[in-house]
């Protein structure tokens, strides 16, 4: 809740649990909530542990970087097309499939 707080997603007073949105859902993207619980740290990472003697594992490493790193973009993307609003409507929709069934 803290990183969200940080982040300027949410409002709330030390000590409740009453937190609250500082803006409404639809103007709130999965994007910003993703930066701010998991900060620059990207979906997918390189291998550090590779051995840097290792000229195949090290050029596989830089090529699947290239792969990552365009990946990465597309997500994020994604990600910012999709609308706190977005997943509240789903998990509805969601909850009203299952009752129904």
């Amino acid at each position: 809740m803290a990183t969200l707080k940080n982040a300027g997603i949410v409002v709330n007073t030390q000590g409740h649990a009453n937190a609250t949105l500082v803006k409404s859902a639809d103007k709130i993207n999965m994007y910003d909530i993703y930066r701010a619980v998991e900060g620059n740290k990207p979906l997918f990472h390189l291998d550090t542990d590779t051995n840097p003697d290792c000229g195949i594992g090290i050029n596989i490493q830089f090529a699947i970087g290239d792969f990552y790193h365009e990946i990465q973009n597309m997500v994020d993307e994604k990600m910012k097309s999709i609308t706190l609003q977005d997943i509240i409507d789903r998990y509805y929709f969601k909850i009203r499939k299952v009752k129904n069934l």
